[in-house]
């Protein structure tokens, strides 16, 4: 995987510091040009899901980096954070074996 960027350290960081659970970090820059990378992650329920949210838009807010946008509401199971060349997707556990996307980014 290449060296990772600031970005996705810091990002990295604020998971594990809020109790994310199965963090993980693909490198998908040589299969797609809308991301660098994807994170996974999952959070315990769904207000944990919004906690995680809440944490990383806050940290990348407060080091001036960019937020694309923001997709699901409170209480979903899987929320998405567009950060520009990296993308978060947290879930509930339920919802990441659902999804697979995990699977579908290691093809």
């Amino acid at each position: 995987m290449g060296r990772k960027t600031k970005l996705v350290q810091i990002i990295e960081e604020t998971l594990s510091e809020h109790k994310a659970e199965c963090i993980k970090t693909i490198d998908v820059k040589s299969r797609t040009p809308f991301a660098d990378y994807y994170i996974l992650a999952n959070g315990l329920n769904v207000r944990h899901i919004d906690a995680l949210k809440e944490a990383v838009i806050e940290k990348l807010e407060k080091n001036n980096m960019p937020i694309g946008h923001v997709e699901g509401k409170n209480g979903s199971r899987w929320i998405l954070i567009d950060a520009k060349q990296v993308i978060v997707n947290l879930f509930t556990k339920e919802e990441r074996e659902r999804i697979s996307l995990d699977e579908l980014l290691n093809q």
